[in-house]
């Protein structure tokens, strides 16, 4: 599966397994005591299908993000980049439990690293 024409979202082992990678990582989200908290009151069956989306659509799958924008749903939340650092460390966990190449979780973390800014309010330009 590690064909570089494929795309990363077929890699990745496709629509259900992205969707069990979802529910693996906020397994681990959720039993994170530094992240847990930013998912109080918050439908996890809604975030597991918006996350999904979002996801599917950022690797090239066949997939439209149809939910709020980044900065908007994330915005004065206190969300830092070791927050950030810390989702995208059980994003990648949950990949490797489910057997995706070394390679191609690398590949998926740039991909999320492109939106860190709009996750964190951090400003990726100086001045």
């Amino acid at each position: 599966m590690s064909d570089e024409s494929t795309k990363l979202f077929e890699r990745l082992g496709g629509a259900s397994a992205l969707a069990d990678v979802v529910r693996d990582m906020y397994d681990r989200v959720l039993n994170d005591p530094e992240l847990s908290p930013f998912f109080e009151n918050t439908s996890m069956d809604r975030l597991h299908r918006m996350q999904y989306q979002f996801l599917a659509s950022a690797f090239d799958g066949p997939v439209e993000y149809a939910g709020a924008e980044l900065t908007a749903i994330h915005s004065g939340r206190g969300i830092t980049g070791k927050h950030f650092a810390k989702f995208c460390g059980h994003f990648a966990d949950a990949l490797e439990e489910h057997g995706v190449p070394a390679r191609d979780v690398d590949l998926a973390l740039s991909r999320l690293a492109m939106f860190k800014d709009k996750i964190t309010g951090d400003a990726n330009f100086d001045g």
